[in-house]
């Protein structure tokens, strides 16, 4: 009977002075894989590149606790997987305090000429593009997004269904998007 040799636990039972050259040759095999994970989670390739760095430093700092008893890569999934959680987790918050930091700036937010002169020719444009649209799609706009009333006020004001005014919006939206 022939004994079939785990690679996992030949990983699992690597001393601490691994060669750097087997430490490489781990990086280069798992990279992808970490690196299509991380993907999976944060939808940005350039984050996602160093997350996967992160998650391969993570495992070999933490190949000790490695006791074989699985493939390599399950026990490397699993802390790729709870690394991006985290990771979302805690730009979840950063992202919160950041908005609160832009509208500081943003509120004393200075005119010049040339900032009035692009904002008119955006409205202007906007004008004429809503303009093209169906008038039942057109009203819809104008009252929900330039005179700010809730989908409840257009359809009362328009005699509507609420479910009406929100296709509506939806179908303008689209069909503005197909004329830009």
């Amino acid at each position: 009977m022939q004994t079939k040799v785990n690679k996992s636990m030949f990983l699992g039972s690597v001393d601490q002075q691994m060669s750097e050259q087997k430490i490489n040759e781990l990086y280069l095999k798992y990279k992808n894989k970490a690196y299509r994970l991380a993907l999976s989670y944060v939808k940005d390739c350039y984050l996602a590149e160093d997350l996967a760095h992160e998650i391969l430093v993570k495992c070999y700092l933490a190949r000790q606790n490695f006791k074989g008893d699985c493939s390599f890569y399950s026990w490397m999934h699993r802390i790729a997987s709870n690394h991006c959680i985290d990771f979302l987790r805690k730009s979840y918050r950063h992202r919160d305090l950041l908005y609160e930091d832009v509208e500081v700036f943003t509120s004393g937010e200075v005119s010049t000429p040339e900032t009035e002169t692009l904002s008119q020719c955006d409205r202007e444009e906007l004008s004429s593009k809503l303009k093209q649209l169906p008038l039942m799609y057109e009203q819809v706009v104008v009252l929900y997004y330039f005179k700010d009333q809730s989908m409840k006020e257009i359809a009362d004001q328009l005699n509507i269904k609420q479910s009406t005014v929100k296709t509506r919006l939806f179908r303008a939206k689209r069909k503005l998007k197909e004329i830009y």
